[in-house]
């Protein structure tokens, strides 16, 4: 794999691979680079066992209209809001899983990763708001300290694709408005089932956000984000 020179994560590439390699404890490189070569978004290789290969995708259900009313809402000025109503559909996470993975959308994502030749294939989803997926996600990730549980029945994902992860809620420090943010995530990992995490992650270690979104208030050179570049003997 190999990737153009220079080349950058989007932020929430960035997030995904830092929260990946917090769990997994393996440093991810950036395979595809925007280059249009249907090359999966990240590739390591385990510390311990240099010959076990993994490659993820990192990707969402679309949102284009909630995209779209976030830049209007930027350029006149007013505050970004997410709103719906979300059917609750409790016990059924597992189907509302597979049916969002039976979607084009997803199918996609899911053949780019069986394209290429991996002991391990990761799918990282993120969704842009309650209305896209995010409602299902923040459940999926919840650590249930209320001491209610949903029951989540595992997953039956293609043949080949190992591990679908999927962000859920984030929380940032208060006092700290660019200092760390806590990301909830849920892993169904085939042979084993779900797993939930907890990780933490600096805002520096990030890229700026969409512009067309929101600015970034830091000063030029704050920010200190990870390269990712695969070098030409890494290829």
């Amino acid at each position: 794999m190999s990737n153009v020179a220079g080349a950058t994560t989007s932020r929430e590439e960035e997030i995904a691979f830092l929260a990946l390699e917090q769990v997994l404890g393996v440093d991810i490189k950036l395979a595809d680079a925007g280059a249009g070569d249907k090359k999966p978004d990240g590739s390591w290789v385990y510390p311990d066992e240099p010959k076990r290969h993994g490659i993820v995708e990192v990707t969402s259900p679309p949102a284009t209209h909630l995209m779209r009313e976030w830049a209007r809402a930027k350029k006149a000025g007013r505050l970004q809001t997410e709103s719906g109503r979300i059917a609750l559909r409790w016990n059924e996470l597992a189907q509302v899983c597979a049916e969002m993975l039976a979607e084009d959308w997803a199918r996609e994502n899911l053949d780019k990763l069986l394209a290429h030749p991996a002991d391990e294939r990761h799918l990282f989803l993120f969704s842009r708001g309650h209305t896209e997926g995010g409602h299902y996600f923040y459940r999926l990730s919840d650590s249930y300290d209320d001491g209610s549980t949903e029951h989540v029945d595992d997953l039956v994902l293609p043949h080949g694709i190992s591990d679908v992860w999927f962000r859920g809620r984030a929380q940032r420090d208060l006092d700290r408005p660019l200092g760390s943010t806590k990301i909830w995530l849920a892993r169904f990992q085939t042979g084993l089932g779900w797993r939930r995490y907890v990780v933490r992650i600096e805002e520096r270690q990030l890229p700026s956000p969409n512009p067309r979104i929101a600015d970034d208030g830091v000063p030029a050179g704050w920010r200190s984000v990870k390269c990712r570049a695969i070098k030409p003997a890494d290829s």
